[in-house]
């Protein structure tokens, strides 16, 4: 007889590393499209399940205008 055990992923672990990769996509967004104007730091503040609650920028003026833009295209 052959037995397979399959372990399903901890769903806690599978939230902390889709939001891992949603918040390297929006620092490889942001950070190009603020380079022209000096550039911004990006800081992330998650919840205490791991979802993303604030990405904060900062930076210029100018470069955090072109950090949004590019989040919102």
């Amino acid at each position: 007889m052959i037995r397979f055990d399959f372990q399903m992923p901890d769903v806690d672990a599978v939230l902390r590393e889709a939001m891992a990769e949603v918040e390297k996509d929006l620092t490889e967004k942001v950070r190009p499209a603020a380079v022209p104007f000096g550039g911004v730091a990006v800081k992330v503040e998650r919840e205490a399940d791991g979802t993303l609650k604030t990405i904060n920028l900062q930076g210029t003026e100018a470069a955090i205008e072109a950090a949004q833009a590019a989040l919102n295209c």
